[in-house]
């Protein structure tokens, strides 16, 4: 059955209150009459719906504001410490949780190992205790939700993550309903690279970008698409999984079913596995026969080590081939990388333009602006309220927002 396309005067309101939210949230404080010029609303009509919002406890006034011909006008801003959400990004090796306010504001965070061949019921057990600790540090105000970041791919319309790379059994889990049914509150579930991805494009200039690429280098590869503010998820929500896009036919057998992936050549764990097969091959290196992280890689790669700084360059050629493919594609005019690979952003973007700039045609380069981003200790927990803020704004009636339990 296709989608309805027909809109009656309820729809109507709903999509102009949505419009007033997300302006209000874009620039933090604004006067009606600027709300009025952006939205194309008449006056009347945008003082009914910023009245509507405040009666409804979402939208507060907060005194004169300089306006155009220096006349001063009434600020609006959002309700942003009466409301918090909690986001989640569970990953193949941790969890990690945080209550943010509407503002992107953190007002407290749980970060937890999980062990290693833990089960996809361990890791959930941790995060219900997490995500309880979190609830009684609200200070009774309304948590609007439960926002979460997953690596891919998932299929959107069943809250079903169809296989995690190196973590398997998530395919017969109900995320979503597990965590519903014990807080009783919405809890929406996306792919990290989606959540990044809108969070990117909130901090966009009007104008900035029509359509960007947000990938994600970290334990895996995955990317966001974001068109116009809109996320493009594809038939199922699968879009965006280039991390499973075959650099190598005849390579290792992926956890996709594919062969020669490329999140095999340059995510952390590939970089991590080269590294430690590198050290046992190598007597004569101080480090010969250990096994390091991809932080104490970074910090090798920083006091010259040639071992790890040949490895990481090898990575980031390999994300960069990757990357060519994905900007003839789709064209993409931002591309931001970020994620754990971004960390040593110098380097990674050095490497980056030498391939783009050697493979890609030099107007479609001249036209695509790359952007290296190092990760936030808690960029991607707060990503993943914009999931539970996107909804807030689209339906700022709190009590819409339980037709997602």
């Amino acid at each position: 059955m296709t989608e309805k396309q027909g809109k009656n005067q309820g729809d109507l309101q709903k999509l102009n209150r949505s419009l007033v939210m997300r302006l209000i949230h874009k620039q933090n404080v604004c006067s009606r009459t600027t709300l009025a010029r952006e939205t194309g609303l008449t006056k009347a009509s945008i003082t009914g719906i910023t009245q509507q919002l405040i009666n409804a406890g979402v939208v507060k006034e907060v005194g004169l504001i300089d306006g155009s011909m220096g006349r001063r006008s009434i600020g609006l801003t959002l309700e942003k410490e009466k409301y918090l959400c909690i986001g989640v990004r569970l990953t193949r090796r941790s969890t990690q949780c945080g209550l943010f306010n509407l503002a992107g504001e953190l007002h407290a965070v749980s970060e937890e190992k999980l062990f290693p061949h833990a089960t996809p019921q361990d890791a959930i057990q941790t995060l219900k205790t997490q995500i309880d600790a979190l609830l009684h540090r609200s200070n009774g105000r309304q948590v609007l939700g439960i926002g979460i970041a997953l690596p891919g791919p998932i299929i959107c319309d069943e809250d079903k993550v169809v296989y995690m790379s190196a973590f398997p059994g998530w395919e017969h889990v109900s995320l979503r309903q597990e965590l519903s049914d014990t807080f009783h509150l919405p809890v929406l579930l996306e792919h990290d690279g989606v959540c990044y991805a809108m969070s990117e494009w909130w901090n966009l200039g009007p104008g900035d970008g029509k359509l960007m690429l947000c990938v994600l280098v970290g334990q895996g590869v995955g990317a966001g698409i974001v068109q116009n503010s809109i996320p493009i998820r594809g038939a199922m929500g699968c879009a965006g999984e280039i991390g499973h896009m075959t650099l190598n036919p005849m390579g290792p057998r992926c956890d996709c079913g594919n062969r020669g992936c490329l999140e095999n050549y340059c995510s952390t764990l590939a970089l991590e596995r080269d590294m430690a097969l590198a050290l046992d091959a190598d007597p004569s290196h101080p480090r010969h026969g250990s096994h390091p992280s991809h932080s104490e890689i970074f910090e090798m790669v920083r006091q010259g080590d040639v071992t790890a700084t040949t490895l990481f360059v090898q990575a980031a050629q390999y994300l960069a081939y990757g990357l060519v493919n994905v900007i003839n594609f789709l064209n993409p005019d931002v591309v931001v990388v970020t994620d754990e690979m971004a960390e040593l952003e110098e380097l990674l973007e050095k490497t980056l333009m030498e391939i783009l700039q050697d493979r890609l045609a030099k107007e479609i380069l001249e036209r695509t602006r790359l952007v290296i981003k190092p990760g936030g200790r808690y960029q991607a927990i707060q990503s993943a309220t914009t999931l539970i803020i996107d909804q807030f704004l689209s339906q700022p009636f709190v009590s819409d927002m339980k037709e997602f339990l």
